[in-house]
């Protein structure tokens, strides 16, 4: 059986690697925009690796924050810089293709750049089952003008990603989100650098229309 390359990255490999390609501060300012628009009480983040972004929980009226990553030492690291400073904060490590999402009733769930490393078609649907009646799915995604998926740098773990992890199709995605009664409610691009950029869609309960 393949051991899935996200549990042989170093934390601080992980780290480095997304502030130096700029993609770590980027996903922390739209994790904030989500925060400010939406208000949340109850937040989700599958694919939370050491916590990017929680920096930006201070003063909110957050009753939950669920933190899901299938590495434990990337939780490790998220639960020694804010366990007792975010009240509500749990950590679930959990494999997301095989095993379910503990929790229910969320208000946001941010997925950061993790279903190019799923399958959309079996995670989505965990996803879109853990909303609450009024929440919303934002999910970033990024597309690449150059052959490599993983962009080089001196982390060379990264690497292993490159034969792992691939584009979303946003056609595909569609159809998913559609059968999982969910509905893009805003689309919006964002550049990262001149060979990158990421797509953020805000995803909504078709059920409440």
């Amino acid at each position: 059986m393949q051991i899935n390359p996200w549990l042989d990255i170093p934390f601080s490999d992980y780290e480095n690697h997304m502030a130096e390609v700029g993609q770590s501060q980027i996903l922390s300012r739209l994790f904030a925009e989500c925060l400010n628009e939406y208000k949340p009480a109850n937040v989700a983040l599958p694919g939370c690796a050491t916590g990017n972004g929680l920096e930006n929980i201070t003063g909110q009226q957050i009753r939950s924050i669920h933190a899901v990553d299938i590495n434990p030492d990337f939780l490790d690291q998220l639960n020694q810089r804010f366990a007792g400073i975010i009240p509500g904060l749990s950590t679930h490590c959990i494999d997301l293709q095989n095993e379910e999402l503990p929790f229910s009733g969320i208000d946001l769930i941010f997925c950061g750049l993790l279903l190019e490393y799923v399958s959309p078609g079996i995670v989505i649907p965990k996803m879109a089952g853990a909303l609450g009646r009024h929440g919303v799915i934002v999910i970033v995604i990024q597309q690449s003008k150059q052959n490599s998926f993983v962009t080089k740098t001196r982390f060379t773990s990264l690497e292993k990603l490159s034969g792992f992890g691939r584009e979303i199709n946003i056609d595909d995605l569609t159809v998913i989100l559609s059968k999982s009664n969910l509905v893009i409610d805003k689309s919006i691009e964002i550049q990262v650098n001149e060979s990158k950029f990421f797509r953020l869609f805000t995803c909504k309960n078709t059920e409440n229309e």
